[in-house]
């Protein structure tokens, strides 16, 4: 299922809330598919093998549909069902890859009164987000990925995980190890995958768009409908701000592989006009280039190079029961 929000979209959401809710200031200042064991013997089909290519038969019979139904009707609808696949969808389908995108995110006061003091303040914005993912992992192997992700200003921010050994970075500090111990790398791999996803659904009230297949590629042309559809707006939690939005222009691309139903890059601009809490309009605009490719060797991932363990408080109650286990064994 697609998450309620990612990165993308919450930045995406962050530069319209700069806008919607302003700044008060002083005008004197996925699940993934179950791994499956490993294979008994190299010399014969072992059932992990077996298991791997009859999931990827039931999921590509799966995804071929989807762009079957893209094909005899391209709605907007029909172009979200194939961009709401998961990451796991991507790596059980597509195996390692590199994924990588940059959006930028403009929004411009369409009139700038003069400051008043406790007013809130209308100022430009521009954010550019930029995000690489390489997965090294094929399937049933442990994980090998490498997250990357910047918003300008020196806030980026890594991760690596490495069979069971999660090394972290986060901004403005060296890298950090500790154990791997959860499965929560998995919302940040379908967050990055669904990028393109997100910017469409933004734009799907007022979409359009034209599918032409040829060969292994499915194109899909985007465009601005001569109507607006209200039924089309995203709700939810975080959402609001897109009851009140104009979609003013729509243009670009996305390419989609025919036999997996998985994109395979995008080229999107979709122009806006939100409104803030003082009903001042806000011309705003989001370009989105993207693309996945198979991996490389100068994609190949490596430990960094010098780590230090990322600092554990000490957990007074876990230590408490431990201690009265014992006394209670004794």
């Amino acid at each position: 299922m697609k998450p309620a929000t990612s990165p993308f979209a919450a930045t995406l959401a962050l530069a319209a809330a700069f806008a919607v809710t302003s700044v008060v200031t002083s005008a004197c200042g996925g699940d993934e598919p179950e791994d499956a064991p490993a294979p008994a013997a190299a010399s014969a089909p072992a059932p992990a093998s077996a298991a791997a290519d009859a999931t990827r038969t039931v999921r590509g019979a799966a995804a071929k549909a989807r762009v079957d139904a893209l094909l005899a009707a391209p709605t907007p609808a029909n172009l979200l069902a194939v961009l709401a696949q998961g990451h796991a969808e991507a790596r059980l389908l597509r195996g390692p890859h590199r994924l990588h995108y940059t959006a930028k995110f403009d929004l411009t006061p369409e009139d700038k009164p003069r400051a008043v003091v406790g007013e809130p303040i209308e100022q430009e914005r521009h954010i550019v987000d930029e995000l690489t993912l390489v997965w090294e992992s094929a399937y049933g192997e442990p994980v090998r990925m490498h997250l990357s992700q910047s918003v300008g200003d020196g806030e980026d921010q890594e991760l690596k995980i490495l069979g069971e050994q999660a090394y972290t970075r986060l901004a403005h500090r060296g890298w950090q190890v500790r154990p791997l111990d959860s499965e929560q790398y998995n919302q940040g791999l379908d967050e990055a995958q669904h990028c393109v996803h997100d910017l469409v659904e933004l734009a799907a009230p007022a979409l359009a768009i034209d599918v032409q297949e040829s060969g292994d590629d499915v194109t899909i042309q985007l465009r601005k409908a001569d109507a607006v559809d209200p039924a089309r707006v995203a709700a939810g939690y975080g959402r609001e701000w897109r009851q009140r939005t104009e979609i003013t222009a729509i243009s670009g691309t996305v390419t989609l592989g025919r036999a997996d139903g998985l994109w395979r890059s995008a080229e999107v601009t979709v122009s806006h006009v939100l409104r803030d809490v003082k009903d001042r309009p806000q011309r705003g605009e989001t370009q989105l280039t993207a693309d996945v490719r198979p991996l490389t060797p100068e994609d190949a991932i490596a430990a960094p190079p010098a780590v230090t363990p990322v600092p554990e408080r000490v957990r007074y109650e876990v230590e408490r029961q431990e201690l009265l286990g014992g006394l209670a064994g004794a």
